[in-house]
């Protein structure tokens, strides 16, 4: 015996049940947005993008400060008697001419 009696006219089940899963997505989508924008999830993101990556790139070190950024800081460049300790020269010795060449 069933205990639940099956109801002849359920023709808009599936579409009641597809409205309620579309409003449950859509709450917990704003709900979800909602935090992000507190807790200020992109701006945490996007900080390294901008900042560590970009220094990264163009002076080679995430560290690293330019002339617009206040002042040279853990930049290799030469300045003699600067200081610093960071110049540095990569030389290809097979381009000086001291290789082993028959």
């Amino acid at each position: 015996m069933a205990v639940v009696k099956s109801l002849g006219n359920s023709s808009g089940q599936a579409t009641v049940e597809y409205i309620l899963l579309v409003s449950f997505v859509a709450m917990a989508f704003m709900l979800l947005s909602g935090m992000i924008g507190d807790i200020q999830l992109t701006e945490r993101l996007m900080k390294p993008l901008k900042q560590d990556y970009a220094r990264a790139y163009q002076y080679g070190n995430p560290k690293a400060k330019g002339y617009d950024d206040g002042g040279p800081l853990h930049h290799p460049r030469a300045v003699p008697g600067s200081g610093e300790g960071n110049f540095r020269l990569f030389i290809n010795p097979d381009a000086t001419g001291s290789g082993d060449s028959e």
